[in-house]
């Protein structure tokens, strides 16, 4: 239960997660579990993340700001230890805060913000000792040798070998069981308000679920093919196609059925998260904990499972990278949820955090709190446009129109999402388009001033407003 008016937060965060995995919008999908929650919850059809990748996009969350304001704006880049996460600033409100998964600091040497950690930042067994250790230490309590868990059969991915328990993300909905039901069982006795993130690592790639109980849901030859094609490419900047040299994720390389299959690998790893997210909310309610916590769900960023021919991700801000999963299940007994269409940021997730539990909300930080969406008492902030990057690209999209500017490069992008949501038409060379493509411009260029530092300061005192 909540500790003197202010609520417990609940947040939990998948990688990699596409925003149309969840039964409700795609019932090809089977996530009953995050379908329940959602009806209790305010879900964002419409949210988009800061960045395509996941430390710029972790990065952006954890500071409420976007990735050139945090100074980490691509993957290989950290936060600086100057900065401040919002789970810091929680800390400084009371709030008790732990952590369990993944987090992606990246070597960052900045103060996270937590009281607990268990910290595991890996996608399977394969990954450097000292990124998964305690998953190493329980795969090894139970005689699972990790070089055998999966064999690479798909496209990134691979069938599972063992029972889907020693799954990491099975683990990490263990540890996050464990952690609930040790917190609900002392919450007359606690102090404090708490917070804590429940950061799943799938269906971020290897999609590795091919082979479990969760991969049996799904008969792959009924799913569907992506509307869009690799010759849809033809229409977007020359990177697009040239991600063999980095890692081969075009579908032409491949099958019909090994696509399918790792398809449904995605759709299974996605499953198996429902189920312990399920388990945990039960837990959450036998100790009457629900009602009053604040639970978030969102993603880092999406993956293009197809579309384009291609799957995993890359440096662009295509919408099957940019559009995740966003809902928010309010602190309130018997809430009835709803869908809001607004175009909204998680790194938003910051501000809302934050004045839930009565704090400020820092001039610094991005400030459109979803918290008036469920709070009359508070302000609902609708963005005029959303603003995103991906180091050297930046873009907007404002009433419908995404434009996007490439750096020292002539060529650019141009969709009209309200005709075209699948972005396959690019119109940046189209002259009926130019008032729309410098409409974006302006936003893209007024958010770029607000990242230099002190850009805020006047003129000189007593000059007009500009």
């Amino acid at each position: 239960m909540a500790h003197k008016s202010k609520p417990n937060i609940l947040f939990l965060m998948t990688d990699q997660q596409r925003n149309d995995t969840f039964s409700c919008i795609n019932p090809e999908v089977l996530t009953p579990y995050l379908d329940e929650l959602i009806g209790d919850s305010v879900i964002f059809s419409n949210a988009r993340c800061a960045n395509p990748s996941c430390v710029p996009s972790r990065a952006a969350i954890m500071t409420g700001k976007f990735p050139s304001e945090c100074e980490c704006p691509t993957f290989i880049t950290q936060l600086p230890a100057h900065e401040t996460t919002f789970m810091t600033r929680l800390q400084e409100a009371g709030y008790h805060t732990a952590v369990i998964g993944k987090q992606h600091f990246a070597g960052s040497s900045i103060k996270r913000g937590y009281d607990e950690e268990m910290i595991i930042d890996g996608h399977s067994a394969f990954y450097p000792d000292d990124t998964i250790q305690p998953y190493l230490d329980y795969l090894a309590e139970h005689g699972v040798d990790r070089k055998a868990v999966m064999s690479k059969t798909l496209i990134s991915g691979g069938t599972w070998n063992v029972e889907s328990q020693y799954h990491l993300d099975d683990y990490l909905g263990e540890l996050g069981k464990a952690w609930m039901d040790k917190k609900g069982r002392a919450a007359q006795a606690d102090d404090k308000p708490w917070f804590l993130t429940l950061s799943f690592s799938g269906p971020h790639h290897p999609y590795d679920c091919e082979g479990t109980e969760y991969a049996e849901l799904y008969d792959h030859e009924k799913l569907s093919a992506p509307e869009s094609t690799y010759s849809d490419l033809d229409e977007k900047p020359p990177h697009f196609k040239k991600m063999g040299s980095y890692a081969d994720i075009y579908l032409k390389h491949f099958s019909e059925e090994t696509f399918k299959k790792t398809k449904r690998s995605y759709y299974a790893n996605v499953s198996l998260i429902d189920r312990k997210i399920g388990e945990l909310i039960r837990i959450m309610k036998e100790h009457n904990l629900y009602d009053n916590t604040l639970i978030i769900y969102t993603s880092d960023h999406g993956d293009f499972m197809g579309d384009f021919g291609m799957v995993e991700k890359m440096q662009c801000l295509s919408d099957s990278l940019m559009r995740v999963p966003l809902f928010v299940k309010p602190p309130i007994q018997g809430f009835q949820g709803f869908e809001v269409k607004d175009d909204v940021l998680n790194i938003d997730i910051a501000a809302t955090c934050l004045e839930a539990a009565g704090g400020e909300v820092p001039s610094s930080l991005s400030s459109y709190s979803y918290t008036g969406y469920w709070d009359e008492t508070r302000e609902k902030k609708v963005r005029e446009a959303v603003y995103m990057e991906a180091g050297a690209i930046k873009g907007c999209i404002h009433q419908g129109m995404k434009t996007v500017h490439y750096m020292d490069r002539s060529y650019g992008e141009l969709y009209d999402l309200n005709n075209d949501p699948l972005e396959r038409r690019n119109l940046w060379n189209d002259p009926r388009y130019m008032a729309q493509k410098l409409e974006g411009y302006r936003f893209i260029v007024d958010h770029m001033y607000r990242a230099i530092p002190k850009s805020d300061v006047p003129w000189n005192v007593g000059t007009p407003d500009i």
